[in-house]
């Protein structure tokens, strides 16, 4: 577990690896399977206030495979205006508890930096082993990643006094999302569906936004819910 977050792990994209936060700490975030064998995984949270826009917050967490209980909030990144400069954040980091990026550059060398600690090393270290001790085997490097089955499922729409949503669950989330949401997500319109890799990143605006990075078989079943939840079916 030498190598937490590569060095190269934005190169192949320099040239079109968006300045957008949210988007360039899920990128990031694709490295920590890789160089965990899959036993540990990360997500991002908006923690944004609404009341505060255009103030930004987002939230890294990691966890063991399959334990979403154990989640540990790794790092924080805010930003007053929703982009740079921003400060991240690090709780269990004391010599480095602030960092100030002014741009994509600095803040993927602040990420590397904080990944490279020996106190990150050992609480990702520390939740290999718990993913093991469950029961979750490491793949070896280069092992390709076929992740399990998650649930899907989009309802259909239905009147209230703020226009029509559709009730939504999927990943351990859950909410409503409007008409014109679902209308974006069939279309795969590249506000809401960004490819990354051979994954794509899925923005969804519930009572906040969320992130989430789906396999295109998962985007395939998404799209197709939001569609067949857009004519009304059940």
């Amino acid at each position: 577990m030498e190598n937490l977050w590569p060095k190269d792990l934005l190169g192949e994209m320099s040239g079109t690896a968006p300045n957008d936060i949210a988007t360039l700490l899920e990128i990031q975030t694709l490295g920590l399977p890789s160089a965990t064998g899959g036993l540990v995984v990360g997500r991002i949270r908006d923690r944004s206030d609404q009341s505060f826009l255009p103030a930004r917050v987002w939230s890294l967490y990691i966890e063991p495979i399959d334990q979403p209980s154990k989640t540990f909030e790794f790092l924080v990144v805010r930003s007053a205006n929703g982009g740079y400069p921003v400060v991240v954040q690090t709780y269990h980091l004391p010599k480095m508890p602030l960092m100030r990026c002014d741009s994509k550059v600095s803040m993927t060398k602040a990420l590397a930096k904080i990944f490279a600690e020996p106190s990150s090393k050992s609480i990702i270290k520390t939740f290999a082993e718990e993913a093991m001790a469950a029961g979750a085997v490491q793949r070896s490097q280069g092992e390709p990643n076929v992740s399990s089955a998650r649930s899907i499922e989009i309802g259909p729409l239905f009147d209230t006094p703020d226009g029509q949503v559709s009730s939504v669950s999927m990943f351990g989330l859950s909410g409503h999302l409007s008409n014109d949401a679902l209308e974006l997500l069939r279309g795969r319109n590249r506000r809401v569906v960004e490819p990354l890799k051979d994954r794509f990143v899925v923005t969804m605006s519930f009572v906040g936004t969320v992130k989430i990075t789906v396999s295109k078989e998962e985007l395939d079943v998404i799209v197709a819910q939001a569609a067949r939840s857009l004519k009304g079916s059940s």
